[in-house]
């Protein structure tokens, strides 16, 4: 914690300063409409902030003080210590020991002072020469040169970006071009697969999948392709696509078994942290909304049924569950193009799509406003 020393000094008579004390002697001149400041500095020594004050008579003051040395000074114009706001009049300076003297007929400024506040203004002349010459006529001549070489070197990466593209666009391009002239080619459908990512560009890469030869279409990576495309089409508004699977007694579970209700479809997996931390958000949710025409239909990209089993007893998730037992290959999650876990799909009793990936505070808002 910062250390405060605060010595409330009006004008008073000097104190007399030991012959083996260092001290300082502030004055202010030519100050306005103010009848106190506040003078606060950091300890030399320590860092401590020491607090004085001194009264304005007709514009000046005069500070006398003891104090460990050359010091970061701030001449503050306020009401009272206290009030922390910054005054546009308040001044900062380095004060060393001796006589200082301040102007502030206009801009505040150190104007006189000891042999130590000479060696600092000089250092403030050095300083502001060495700033001048930023406005110099010959810095700014030799800038507009360089602003203006800088200006056409960027019309001219302009004109190239226009005229040829970047790396990226020229390799995309390039993969494209060979899928339309090899559509038999099994380096097509990797290209096409390449292209598409976890995210494909449907309007991209439909046609270049529909424009394959039927023997590369039947091949399991162009029909995964087509899944993972049908299942981007199913955004907010489509009608949600029906899918069975096993629950844990091995019962086939439809969605079309949850017709006439609000159903949220969960893609988990017992391995995932981030579905695990979201569990108890769900739990709350089908708590509070089951009675009111609420499902949850969880489905797992598990691999084995005792991690999945063991899961859902973990963390109470007391809903209908069902797995292919496939792991990232489930059928259900290829429908829906699901590439992340979690995720979920709000259905709402006509089937329709009506949000996806509601999550923590999003799903209860999301509930409390469609299930009344």
């Amino acid at each position: 914690m910062r250390k405060y020393i605060i010595n409330l000094l009006f004008l008073s008579p000097l104190l007399a300063v030991g012959q083996n004390n260092t001290a300082f002697e502030l004055e202010g001149h030519n100050i306005k409409e103010t009848k106190k400041v506040y003078i606060l500095h950091y300890s030399f020594d320590d860092n401590a902030q020491i607090i004085d004050s001194a009264i304005v008579t007709n514009g000046r003051f005069l500070l006398k003080r003891e104090f460990a040395g050359t010091a970061y000074t701030g001449i503050l114009f306020r009401e009272r210590f206290e009030a922390q706001h910054r005054n546009p009049k308040d001044f900062w300076f380095y004060m060393s020991p001796g006589k200082t003297v301040v102007d502030f007929s206009s801009k505040p400024k150190v104007t006189d002072g000891g042999e130590l506040t000479r060696t600092y203004m000089q250092y403030l002349k050095d300083m502001e020469e060495s700033k001048a010459v930023f406005n110099s006529s010959a810095y700014l001549a030799e800038k507009a040169i360089a602003d203006s070489l800088m200006a056409e070197a960027r019309e001219k990466q302009i004109e190239l970006l226009t005229k040829y593209g970047t790396p990226q666009e020229g390799s995309i391009n390039t993969k494209i071009q060979f899928i339309k002239n090899n559509p038999n080619n099994q380096l097509s459908v990797l290209f096409l697969e390449s292209l598409a990512g976890g995210k494909p560009d449907v309007a991209m890469i439909k046609p270049l999948l529909a424009g394959l030869s039927a023997d590369l279409k039947a091949t399991n990576k162009a029909k995964r392709l087509a899944s993972l495309l049908k299942g981007m089409e199913l955004v907010v508004g489509a009608k949600a696509v029906d899918f069975t699977q096993p629950d844990l007694n091995g019962k086939p579970v439809s969605l079309a078994d949850f017709k006439g209700k609000y159903l949220l479809v969960d893609f988990w997996a017992s391995w995932c942290a981030p579905c695990r931390q979201e569990n108890p958000n769900l739990v709350a949710a089908y708590n509070k909304y089951k009675s009111k025409n609420l499902e949850i239909l969880g489905v797992s990209l598990d691999n084995k049924k005792e991690s999945w089993e063991k899961a859902i007893i973990a963390d109470k998730l007391t809903w209908i569950h069902v797995s292919d037992l496939k792991g990232w290959s489930n059928a259900a999650a290829e429908i829906y193009a699901i590439r992340s876990v979690p995720s979920n799909i709000l259905i709402d009793p006509n089937g329709i799509i009506i949000a996806k990936d509601l999550r923590g505070e999003a799903l209860d808002a999301a509930l409390s406003k469609l299930i009344k």
